[in-house]
């Protein structure tokens, strides 16, 4: 039969090798428990000695003594090559072969003398049980079936016939749930797997934001800062000074942010992003109107705005060639809002000049989380407009 239908390795219960874990079977986990659990399965050998001793103490004809002991030997060898080989990948051949011959050696021993050898059909149950991912359940059926039918033509009592069916049932059941239950531990290793790896990623997605938002703002106040004190510096010394007083400040700052970040604390406030943009604008030459309605709003409404603030205030300085720019902050019974605009290249050079990428799209990731929404584009009269709106949660 195909892979898929029978085995564990390479099917269903297979652990992916993108892991970086070795492949599993249906059975067994972990090294350790692997070790323990297939030391309990030639545990099981005990059962088969006894029967064995007596065959080769047993007197009768020197055919029939040697045939069964032949086979009592051959069962226990395959059973053995059959526990050792299964979990391998490459099996998917033989388990099969091996598989039907431990069944036909149990049926001819129990049909040679039924009182000592039914109970065979429990190995054959499990190893069903075991082996076969899609037919387990009708493997175990059918040893079940055997383990009667075999005793009975042994000359079994009907005692030992239901004793033999009952112990085949009950064994190669309880090897499906048991093989069940790996299965589903192993999705759920997956699953968590699957879930920490998604977490780190989006951690990562998240650094990543702060710190585009975080310096790309701060960088470009530092270069115009910079760059206004090296005019000034022949003609206007005293004001070069203070110019770089000012940026060694911002430049404090953006460290300051930076490890804040990295600490993962960093929560910025509308009024300092407002008072942080003005500033920015003015350095650029642009002349900066801004407005905001009076009110308190919560953490991570206020976080969202001010994060919008400062996005628009750094595509303004980087990429507008805009004049005057105006920030407006208002805010309803249901929610708040922010509204950049400024009279510059609008909407068609800004994406030219690649505004509206990484900026813009980690913004709207974080509008997400609050249930915002985000417009930009061309304003009313000419220039580019970007608009956030933030719903005001609700008691």
């Amino acid at each position: 039969m195909s892979e898929a239908v029978w085995f564990g390795e390479g099917g269903e219960a297979e652990v992916p090798r993108a892991t970086g874990c070795e492949p599993r079977g249906l059975w067994f986990g972990a090294r350790p428990l692997g070790v323990a659990r297939t030391t309990g399965a030639f545990v099981w050998l005990a059962f088969i000695l006894f029967p064995a001793v007596n065959a080769v103490a047993r007197h009768g004809s020197d055919l029939g003594h040697v045939l069964t002991v032949a086979g009592a030997v051959a069962f226990v060898g395959i059973y053995i090559a059959l526990i050792l080989t299964w979990r391998h990948r490459h099996a998917d051949r033989i388990l099969p072969l091996l598989f039907l011959v431990l069944v036909g050696l149990a049926t001819a021993l129990t049909i040679s003398d039924g009182n000592a050898w039914g109970f065979l059909f429990t190995y054959c149950a499990a190893c069903a049980g075991l082996i076969a991912v899609r037919l387990g359940f009708a493997g175990v059926v059918g040893c079940t079936a055997l383990a009667g039918v075999a005793s009975a033509l042994g000359g079994a009592s009907g005692g030992q016939v239901v004793g033999w069916v009952a112990s085949a049932a009950g064994i190669g059941l309880l090897i499906l749930v048991l093989r069940d239950l790996r299965i589903r531990n192993d999705e759920l290793s997956r699953a968590r797997a699957e879930l920490a790896r998604m977490a780190v990623a989006e951690e990562r997605a998240r650094f990543a934001r702060d710190l585009h938002d975080l310096l790309g703002h701060s960088l470009s106040v530092i270069a115009l800062k910079a760059e206004l004190a090296g005019r000034l510096l022949p003609d206007r010394p005293d004001q070069a000074v203070n110019e770089v007083a000012e940026l060694e400040r911002v430049a404090r700052g953006a460290l300051s942010e930076v490890r804040e970040a990295v600490s993962g604390y960093r929560q910025p406030t509308l009024d300092g992003e407002l008072a942080g943009a003005r500033m920015a604008l003015s350095a650029a030459g642009i002349e900066a109107q801004v407005k905001r309605e009076p009110g308190t709003l919560e953490s991570a409404v206020e976080g969202a705005l001010a994060w919008a603030v400062r996005e628009g205030a750094t595509n303004v300085i980087r990429h507008s060639g805009a004049r005057h720019c105006k920030l407006t902050v208002s805010s309803t019974a249901t929610d708040a809002a922010v509204e950049v605009l400024d009279d510059g290249a609008g909407a068609a050079a800004a994406a030219q000049n690649g505004h509206g990428g990484h900026g813009l799209a980690g913004l709207a990731e974080r509008l997400s989380a609050v249930g915002g929404r985000l417009e930009a584009g061309t304003g009313p009269e000419g220039g580019y407009r970007l608009s956030v709106t933030v719903p005001l949660s609700r008691p």
